[in-house]
């Protein structure tokens, strides 16, 4: 560790997404991290690791600006970093940085222009066909197009929002992350009641890539102010989350090298449209043609983003070398160190995952002590957070126990 006292991270996010940036933070540089959230839980307030500021009204811009302008205010002299940790939070983030930056805020993120292509799932996908990225076939539907029919096409398939942070900020009856849809019939009657929600941006229908959680890939890239990818870091799922809300978020996670195919894709996709900071790809490999398929990419770190982290290539340090200590790099790292990132207890793992080979792999990093989990943090100095991780994890059992 080498222990700064001129660095501040500000995390716009309050949940596990936060704790695990916040740990990456503190295992390199000793620092505590400031979490601006809604909401104050457990997680970000049990925690030696975190300060949390509670703000309920945090999607009003002028609120999430005058908060910043508090913190910068209370701390003139640290380095500080603004990072989302949720889609929505991160485009706040960009949304506003000029204003950030003017309050002394270090801001690592794309331009809006460039955001708006990106996590516009139809237009993400427009540039995969420009730059050759395999992706599954995909029809827009515009809710805004009174003439727009269903097409004909093989079920099951997948139905998800276009625009994720809008889709955020919508309610209505039945509403989940994605829908695996089984006939024509039930596509119609989701689209019905999606287009008579608050949500006014369009749907992709996407065909089913057959597999399991252990057919999904990650793969999670760092690209410097040149726009030059310096970090590449390869993950397999071994399972996802089941739940409405959570769905296809990855909890056990083995690191890999990645395909060569996927890899020169991504790098080719990132540089050529002037990518920089940290972007995270959801992939599947398709049994059927045997190709990688992507997406989607985050315009930040995942979630489950610790895994590289985890396995010895702290995602804390690439922010802080080139964006406060002004250091260039050289080359491209490719993560080849075996490791197991996970949320779950080993035998929720070794239940669903049906690959002998791949279960073999789990059983070697728990052996080898390879293995971590973001929120299990002995330099957290706060009893009541130890507490809390044994009762997730007892809790993590029972819940997934329902998905076996």
């Amino acid at each position: 560790m080498n222990k700064r006292k001129d660095l501040l991270p500000v995390l716009v996010g309050g949940d596990f997404a936060a704790y695990s940036q916040a740990r990456t933070f503190h295992e390199a540089y000793g620092v505590t991290s400031i979490a601006v959230t809604t909401a104050a839980n457990v997680l970000n307030t049990r925690t030696s690791i975190l300060r949390t500021i509670a703000e309920p009204e945090l999607t009003d811009p002028a609120v999430f600006l005058r908060t910043m302008k508090e913190v910068a205010d209370n701390n003139p002299e640290e380095h500080k970093i603004v990072l989302g940790c949720r889609d929505w939070q991160v485009r706040m983030v960009i949304e506003n940085k000029k204003s950030l930056k003017e309050m002394g805020f270090i801001v690592p993120y794309i331009d809006r222009e460039l955001l708006d292509r990106l996590v516009l799932k139809e237009h993400f996908y427009e540039l995969c066909d420009k730059y050759g990225v395999a992706y599954p076939k995909t029809f827009v539907y515009d809710f805004s197009n009174t003439d727009v029919q269903v097409p004909d096409m093989m079920y099951p398939v997948i139905a998800k929002p276009s625009n994720s942070a809008a889709y955020y900020n919508t309610s209505f009856e039945g509403q989940k992350k994605v829908y695996k849809i089984g006939s024509r019939e039930e596509l119609i009657e989701l689209l019905e009641r999606v287009g008579k929600s608050d949500y006014g941006d369009k749907f992709l229908i996407q065909e089913f890539v057959p597999g399991d959680d252990t057919g999904m890939h990650l793969l999670t890239c760092y690209c410097d102010k040149n726009s030059k990818v310096r970090l590449v870091s390869g993950g397999h799922t071994m399972m996802e989350d089941h739940e409405e809300n959570s769905i296809g978020n990855p909890v056990a996670i083995l690191t890999e090298l990645p395909d060569k195919n996927v890899q020169e894709s991504a790098v080719r996709l990132l540089e050529s449209i002037g990518y920089t900071g940290f972007a995270n790809f959801d992939i599947k490999y398709d049994p059927r043609d045997g190709v990688y398929k992507f997406f989607e990419i985050n315009t930040r770190l995942g979630s489950s983003s610790y895994y590289v982290t985890g396995a010895g290539y702290n995602t804390a340090e690439w922010y802080v070398k080139e964006w406060v200590d002004g250091e260039s790099f050289d080359g491209c790292i490719v993560t080849d160190r075996p490791h197991l990132y996970s949320k779950i207890p080993q035998s929720i793992i070794n239940a669903y995952v049906q690959d002998e080979k791949l279960r073999a792999e789990v059983d070697a990093q728990y052996k080898a002590h390879r293995v971590s989990n973001p929120i299990d943090y002995r330099s957290d100095r706060n009893l009541l957070h130890h507490v809390y991780v044994r009762i997730f994890m007892h809790r993590q059992k029972k819940r997934f126990l329902t998905y076996l």
